[in-house]
């Protein structure tokens, strides 16, 4: 009686693991578009603290602060870049930013295939009732080279892009280059 009472005891027990075992098995499985879902969120919340931070720069008019958001790398490889930092918060003089609006992002990479490359376009919303668009571009990861994690690139025009000349070009975005580059338009 009791060796029944042990083979039935193992089996239930038995059983239970291989139970669990699916079901935690099942739970830890995504699929790709649980995979793009996170990375998705991931780059939305990294993007919205960086534009967070490019805001409370500019209002504070805090240049140090500013360019600390720059990758060593970019800060490295960008012309006067601290000149550049001056005159962007000098575009914002006696203004202030009020919200940015913006799509989601875009980026490339992983956690598994770095560097985590951010970028996107926003809309500026000033105190004064003004709008300009603001490209920001930066790296939230890389591991091997942790010199790139950082600020690669602002580009900032003055006005909204349905007020851009004909054959207008992005000089930062298309020329693949770092630092910050500006267009005062009209």
């Amino acid at each position: 009686m009791r060796s029944s009472f042990m083979k039935k005891t193992t089996c239930s027990i038995l059983c239970l693991l291989i139970i669990l075992s699916t079901a935690f098995c099942l739970a830890g499985c995504k699929t790709r578009t649980d995979e793009m879902a996170d990375q998705e969120i991931y780059a939305e919340k990294q993007i919205n603290a960086v534009n967070k931070k490019i805001v409370k720069c500019i209002n504070n008019k805090d240049e140090k602060g500013l360019k600390s958001l720059f990758s060593k790398s970019a800060q490295e490889n960008s012309e006067e870049i601290d000149g550049k930092i001056n005159n962007l918060i000098n575009i914002f003089d006696g203004v202030k930013i009020k919200s940015i609006d913006g799509e989601e992002p875009g980026f490339s990479g992983d956690s598994n295939t770095q560097p985590i490359n951010i970028y996107g376009s926003y809309t500026i919303n000033l105190n004064n009732g003004e709008k300009y668009v603001m490209w920001v571009q930066f790296c939230s990861m890389d591991d091997e080279n942790k010199e790139n994690v950082g600020l690669y690139m602002i580009e900032i025009i003055t006005c909204t892009e349905d007020k851009l000349p004909s054959g207008f070009k992005w000089d930062g975005v298309n020329s693949g280059k770092p630092g910050i580059f500006i267009h005062y338009i009209n």
